[in-house]
């Protein structure tokens, strides 16, 4: 990182002082690769904060004021989450900072019912204040979490089992391209049911982490997969993919 660079620790210094001292705010956590013990110069921050009820906005507004002091934004990217509709979600690109120094905040009421806090799934929070004991471990929900985990892999096979061939098809209509989107779909049906095999609390996390939680002759097999040379090694590779599903979901 060059001389002149906003770091991790400045943005959070700036951030936890502006903001501790705010009635209406009572947490601030990091989630992400400092929950998990895995902060590198690639990580961004990924910040959750807890506003009173009815101040999540202004905290939002306050968090943002904050970072617009820091530096201009070279983005700024609002997202929305069904399951979260009281949560405030905001991606920003700092001019100024590093290019993988990305700041991922959420603002969600103090009282919210699911503050991301379950360690088998968000790791362990690391804490920049709390002021009401906020950020203390959540109780898993094991029997919700295993009737949502079987209601996937019920679903999931049937996909697979609809478009398990649309590879196949695509490839003998002399289309390479929509073979390769679909290739990408049983492919990403696959890394979910490893995930389910071999670390099922993040069955639905997608790629994040599989290097750090799938054992390490899986990821021999799996990674070359991922890496496709042309059409015929795509349908190579495109039996070798049903092949291994089927492996997984038969035993």
């Amino acid at each position: 990182m060059r001389s002149g660079k906003l770091t991790r620790a400045g943005i959070l210094a700036a951030l936890r002082g502006a903001l501790e001292p705010k009635s209406y705010i009572m947490a601030m956590w990091e989630g992400g690769a400092a929950a998990f013990g895995r902060v590198d110069r690639w990580s961004d921050i990924d910040l959750m904060v807890a506003a009173k009820p009815g101040a999540t906005k202004r905290a939002a507004g306050d968090i943002e004021r904050v970072l617009r002091r820091l530096s201009p934004f070279s983005a700024r990217l609002p997202a929305q989450h069904p399951n979260w509709p009281d949560m405030i979600h905001t991606f920003y690109k700092l001019r100024d900072a590093d290019e993988y120094l990305m700041v991922d905040v959420a603002v969600m009421p103090h009282d919210s019912r699911d503050k991301l806090l379950e360690p088998e799934i968000h790791g362990v929070p690391l804490v920049h204040f709390d002021k009401a004991r906020i950020c203390r471990p959540a109780r898993l929900d094991r029997a919700a979490f295993r009737k949502g985990l079987e209601q996937r892999r019920d679903r999931q096979a049937a996909m697979f089992e609809v478009a398990g061939n649309f590879v196949r098809k695509e490839l003998n209509r002399g289309n390479p391209i929509e073979a390769a989107y679909n290739y990408q779909m049983i492919l990403d049906l696959l890394v979910e049911a490893l995930r389910m095999r071999h670390g099922p609390h993040h069955y639905n996390f997608r790629g994040r982490y599989v290097h750090y939680e799938l054992p390490a002759p899986v990821l021999r097999r799996l990674q070359p997969l991922f890496f496709v040379k042309g059409a015929a090694d795509l349908g190579r590779k495109e039996r070798r993919v049903r092949q291994w599903f089927r492996e997984l979901t038969a035993s």
